[in-house]
């Protein structure tokens, strides 16, 4: 199996806290990588979120929004997986499956490096971005890909290690999509098992294995004790769960 965590941006965030970073200006003087991954399966070619794409990194491509004055995402070269996909001799129209972890800007702004992909979204996070009361949350519905329609899952399989159940996307066990609901109620992770390896795609669960400890105990002993390897969308490369906990 080839999995390859990708660079799709970057985010700068404000050095004020409480209400007063909505004041204009105040930026960071660091960044955070905005990560995407790219996973080489047998049944096709899949995409765990989408990175914010170029209307996000853009100061004019959004509508205003108390929440979107947070955090600006800055573009990177090359930004989408255009580059990694060329190197497999692939192009975007080849990627069979989006799996969503959340619906927030950074993670589906840049849907459109995949036009024929399945998108997949948990039903509880698409039925949470809707309305007047998704806009609320702070979801963009203006970023979704216009006649694009998701595909609604939720965990209908058994319960997998400390997640209480699952959804079989290639329809063998080896892309698990499972419930991890911190970030938002409907936020899910990626569990690829594929060639003697096991990987954990968390997006906003967590940004690395270290501080998946703090947020998820449970999820970060079953790593370390299962050797499964952990990328978050916000932090490091792919770290492994046991060698990084005793």
């Amino acid at each position: 199996m080839a999995i390859e965590v990708l660079l799709a941006g970057r985010v700068r965030g404000k050095r004020r806290t409480g209400p007063l970073r909505h004041l204009p200006g105040g930026w960071s003087d660091s960044t955070l990588p905005v990560t995407i991954v790219l996973i080489d399966h047998p049944g096709g070619l899949c995409l765990f979120d989408a990175g914010p794409g170029p209307r996000v990194a853009s100061e004019n491509g959004l509508p205003w929004h108390p929440w979107l004055r947070l955090a600006r995402f800055e573009p990177v070269e090359p930004a989408e997986p255009a580059a990694a996909l060329a190197r497999r001799g692939a192009r975007p129209g080849d990627i069979r499956w989006v799996v969503l972890s959340h619906l927030h800007v950074d993670h589906v702004g840049g849907l459109a490096s995949a036009p024929r992909a399945d998108i997949v979204v948990s039903r509880m996070e698409w039925a949470r971005a809707e309305g007047l009361r998704g806009r609320l949350r702070g979801y963009v519905p203006d970023l979704w890909p216009e006649g694009r329609e998701p595909v609604l899952v939720e965990p209908e399989l058994p319960a997998v290690g400390p997640f209480p159940g699952g959804h079989d996307l290639a329809g063998d066990g080896t892309l698990l999509v499972v419930p991890t609901p911190e970030h938002t109620p409907g936020h899910v992770s990626l569990l690829v098992r594929l060639d003697g390896r096991r990987v954990l795609c968390g997006g906003d669960l967590a940004p690395s294995l270290d501080e998946l400890a703090a947020v998820r105990p449970d999820i970060a002993d079953w790593c370390a004790r299962e050797g499964v390897e952990y990328v978050g969308a916000h932090g490091p490369p792919i770290t492994r769960g046991a060698a990084a906990r005793p």
